[in-house]
């Protein structure tokens, strides 16, 4: 991984679209509303991640619709409940990413999952801190 691309996961908005009130999470900034949510439903992490583009590769929009789909099915048949979200560039030069915060999704798992839909990397947190982590896959 570049250091660009790292950089520019850093410097991402991953916005959830959560049906109370939308609201985005940076890296590494503590998130009341994220705290919010995982009281809300009663869970003591969460991730964000997505099928789209992976190893960062641009996909057309049919793929990366259709890798997005697989994914909220896969969720679903665990019993997790997929949030919509997105990863924006706040400058611009790449599209946003359709994504999804999953409440509940332990770190492992997570990480699984993000290794088979071939990503370079998930957001992570749990329910004490709130902050939301990089992961590097």
């Amino acid at each position: 991984m570049t250091s660009e691309l790292l950089a520019a996961y850093h410097a991402a908005h991953y916005q959830v679209r959560y049906p109370q009130g939308a609201f985005t999470l940076k890296t590494d900034s503590p998130s009341q509303e994220l705290a919010a949510l995982l009281r809300e439903t009663g869970h003591s992490c969460a991730a964000f991640i997505t099928a789209c583009n992976p190893h960062s590769w641009p996909q057309s929009e049919a793929e990366n619709a259709q890798a997005q789909r697989q994914l909220a099915v896969e969720l679903a048949e665990h019993g997790y409940q997929a949030i919509p979200a997105v990863g924006l560039d706040p400058a611009g030069e790449w599209q946003g990413e359709e994504s999804f915060l999953v409440p509940g999704l332990d770190l492992d798992n997570a990480k699984s999952l993000g290794e088979q839909y071939a990503q370079n990397a998930i957001l992570w947190a749990d329910a004490e801190t709130a902050v939301p982590q990089l992961v590097l896959i």
